[in-house]
């Protein structure tokens, strides 16, 4: 686990989209040897990718909403 230092400022919409794309870059392309693995690479590429799409989209339209984003202050 890599633990990062405490950031006194808090991210901007760019810095948030880079981070959101270091972590699908971090996760690569290559499949899981287990069907459990495998679905869960799958499904945190799909979920990175969409958050990344949702958010380039509120900050174009001028949003708060990432439409990715179902409830935020959900469970």
């Amino acid at each position: 686990m890599v633990i990062l230092p405490a950031m006194a400022d808090k991210l901007n919409d760019e810095q948030a989209y880079d981070r959101l794309h270091s972590a699908l870059l971090a996760i690569g392309k290559e499949e899981g040897e287990t069907v459990r693995g495998d679905t869960s690479l799958k499904a945190a590429r799909r979920a990175l990718t969409l958050l990344q799409m949702g958010l380039l989209k509120a900050m174009d339209d001028d949003s708060d909403k990432n439409v990715a984003i179902k409830d935020p202050d959900g469970p």
